[in-house]
């Protein structure tokens, strides 16, 4: 079965299919980021917004695997700790993203969130005591360094740097590892959309739990805000998640987390085509590096032995 599962890995159609969805999975996070700012400009707190994303999400899911697929809603006995634990990371690495923007400047908190491709690539060398191929280092660099010049880090001051600020960034970086690692794991015994959905709807119960729903006011539904929520939970939530889980069936977690840094390059070009939002000329080439290394990638020829252990 696991020789099987490794040939199966190793066809270059599934891995571009695996590609594929993160790069729509991305474009959808982008798109996810721009939706909310009209949002959270209305008044709508980061937290409500995260705890009906993930219902909405959650919901919209079951909804479309109970008519007909309702044994993939089976959760196997060995695998009800690993999804509580998706679902927990689902929960907190919106939190601590939040916290550390709330406390950093916003560059800063990218930058070591989405630097967790790089030490994935450090671990996963360390692991597998083997170094990473050529590819994955061109990509990674390409990757990486496109998102400095997309964040315009260096124009940061790093003296006033708050240390609670530093303390959430980094917990969001590992969080985010984890839920990169997790969503893997739990993909192995069921489907990406059942695994989506449950991990929401624990999430969604974590954030209930800190904020109550009578607790959220009444000009949170006021306008379009409902509509603009509903999307997010939609389109922020249910789909790109499911792809990424579905990703990671076909393309390893630091793979997934290189390709992950498209997201930047799509929230920038959402936002300069519906928001007005203006890009220079070295967050243009940022775009292009980040793009240069999904190419990268897809040119990796994977080796018997990672395919046979994952």
């Amino acid at each position: 079965m696991m020789l099987r599962r490794g040939r199966e890995r190793r066809k270059p159609s599934a891995r571009l299919v695996g590609y594929l969805m993160v790069v729509t999975a991305s474009l959808l996070f982008g798109l996810n980021g721009n939706i909310s700012k009209p949002l959270f400009a209305g008044g709508v707190s980061a937290i409500t917004l995260t705890a009906f994303r993930t219902l909405i999400g959650g919901l919209c899911l079951l909804i479309v695997l109970l008519p007909g697929l309702r044994s993939s809603l089976r959760v196997p006995v060995r695998s009800l700790g690993w999804l509580l634990a998706f679902g927990v990371t689902l929960a907190l690495v919106t939190f601590t993203y939040f916290m550390a923007i709330s406390r950093l400047p916003i560059a800063i908190a990218l930058t070591i969130q989405f630097s967790a491709a790089a030490w994935m690539t450090v671990g996963e060398a360390i692991w597998r005591r083997k170094l990473p191929t050529v590819h994955v280092l061109l990509a990674l660099v390409c990757a990486f360094g496109g998102l400095l010049l997309l964040t315009g880090i260096w124009r940061a001051d790093f003296r006033s740097l708050d240390p609670w600020g530093l303390f959430f960034a980094l917990l969001s970086l590992l969080f985010f590892i984890a839920y990169l690692l997790l969503g893997e794991r739990v993909s192995r015994d069921m489907s990406p959309l059942a695994a989506t959905a449950y991990g929401s709807l624990i999430a969604a119960l974590i954030w209930f739990c800190v904020q109550p729903p009578w607790t959220i006011p009444a000009t949170t539904w006021s306008g379009m805000n409902g509509l603009l929520i509903l999307a997010v939970g939609i389109l922020g939530m249910a789909l790109p998640f499911a792809l990424h889980l579905g990703a990671l069936q076909r393309v390893n977690p630091t793979r997934v987390g290189i390709v992950a840094n498209l997201e930047m390059v799509a929230g920038g070009l959402i936002a300069f085509l519906w928001l007005g939002e203006t890009l220079d000329l070295w967050q243009s080439v940022g775009c292009v590096l980040v793009l240069a290394g999904l190419i990268i990638l897809q040119y990796e020829r994977e080796s018997p032995l990672e395919g046979l252990t994952r």
